[in-house]
C-alpha cells in the first residue's frame, strides 16, 4: 500500500481526520508494515500524550 493509503486507514481506524504521516512515499508497504506503524503510533500516544491532562491539572505555575 502507498503512504496515502496508510494515512487514510489510520485516519479511519483511529479517528484522526487530520493525520499526516512523515513516511517515505516512494515505498509500498505491506499489511505487516501498516500494523507495526499503527501499533507504534498507538503506543506513542499511550506513553506520551494520553496523560498530558494530568500533568497540567495544577497549572503551569506551581507556586
Amino acid at each position: 500500500m502507498t503512504r496515502e493509503e496508510m494515512e487514510k486507514r489510520i485516519r479511519t481506524e483511529l479517528n484522526l481526520p487530520h493525520f499526516k504521516a512523515q513516511i517515505d512515499d516512494s515505498l509500498n508497504y505491506t499489511e505487516d508494515d501498516y500494523q507495526e506503524f499503527k501499533r507504534n503510533l498507538v503506543n506513542y500516544y499511550k506513553d506520551y500524550v494520553q496523560d498530558i491532562d494530568t500533568d497540567f491539572q495544577g497549572g503551569l505555575d506551581n507556586r
